[in-house]
């Protein structure tokens, strides 16, 4: 995790300082209710699949090891598209270690959104992205399981569990 986060401040000390960008950044959540925080149990899902892997601690059923999962596995078939959750501009895309190609979304007042496995990535870093668009498609790759969508959502580089970000499905 340390890797990522150490990926993700370089990435940051990259972009260029707000004054020098073409496009705005998304607003950040200057208050209560406002930009990112505001949307906590409204986010579209990034995929349309079953959640199989819960947010939290784990205990590996057949080493009876303990681990934390920051985010969700969600089982999506291979090649289905990864959508973002949220307006936001393209921090990182690229091979990381343990997610396999990962996209990351800064979407203001430091909140993050992470897409690993992606078979396909259709973004850049820099690039704006609306809430919907494609950014990538599902696959496997830094899977141990198969085909599938790791999903995280952070704040201030802190994993958030994703279930109280997402709008509830009916």
């Amino acid at each position: 995790m340390r890797d990522l986060q150490e990926k993700q401040r370089r990435a940051a000390a990259k972009a260029p300082p707000p004054a020098a960008r073409t496009r705005p950044a998304p607003p950040l959540d200057s208050a209560p209710g406002t930009g990112f925080a505001g949307l906590r149990g409204r986010l579209a899902w990034p995929a349309d699949g079953r959640v199989v892997g819960e947010y939290g601690a784990q205990v590996h059923p057949r080493f009876g090891t303990k681990t934390f999962r920051n985010g969700i596995d969600i089982d999506v078939a291979e090649g289905t598209s990864i959508v973002a959750v949220a307006a936001g501009h393209v921090l990182y895309t690229g091979w990381f270690r343990g997610y396999g190609n990962l996209i990351i979304v800064d979407h203001g007042g430091e909140y993050f959104t992470l897409y690993a496995h992606a078979a396909n990535i259709r973004v850049a870093e820099g690039d704006e992205v609306k809430q919907g668009q494609a950014i990538g498609t599902v696959g496997d790759t830094g899977s141990l399981q198969g085909p599938r969508l790791y999903f995280e959502v952070r704040h201030a580089g802190k994993p958030q569990d994703p279930a109280q970000w997402l709008r509830p499905r009916g």
